[in-house]
């Protein structure tokens, strides 16, 4: 099991950002990991199973002029379908975990991604460019998604 949690459009400090990581190491005790840009706040925390070098979060991707970063919980059924599919569309993968095919999948696909996802998910993804997120998570609700507006931005976190 792993944690997410992001904060968009809402000053982050420090303080905050370390507070709400220790909420978070008991569900992701391996690593941590932190994306800072002036408008958004990602934070990950591990429980590494799979890929454990080329599995770390935040993860990032340029791909067609844009800067994807992803955070991400859960487990994809059909990774190497999807992967395969991605190859044969242009995309280079340096690693094995279904985190990275995630993040490929939203780049090529957009928003449309979650149609060809057979699994159990959470995750996040900030476009730098296009200074926008996406959430996306499995129909059925399996791994928790929650988010709230606030101060003019967004919070979002895996509880």
């Amino acid at each position: 099991m792993c944690a997410i949690a992001g904060i968009i459009g809402i000053p982050c400090d420090q303080n905050a950002q370390e507070g709400m990581l220790a909420t978070m190491t008991r569900r992701g005790p391996d690593e941590v990991g932190v994306y800072r840009d002036p408008e958004a706040v990602l934070l990950h925390a591990r429980l590494a199973v799979i890929d454990l070098q080329g599995g770390k979060q935040p993860m990032e991707l340029t791909w067609a002029g844009e800067r994807y970063t992803i955070v991400y919980n859960g487990e994809l059924y059909n990774t190497p379908e999807v992967r395969r599919e991605l190859e044969q569309a242009g995309h280079c993968f340096t690693g094995h975990s279904d985190t990275e095919v995630v993040l490929h999948s939203y780049a090529q696909w957009g928003p449309d991604c979650l149609d060809r996802f057979n699994g159990i998910f959470a995750f996040g993804i900030w476009e730098e460019k296009a200074r926008k997120l996406f959430l996306g998570r499995d129909r059925m609700g399996v791994k928790p998604l929650f988010f709230k507006r606030h101060q003019g931005g967004l919070l979002f976190a895996s509880e």
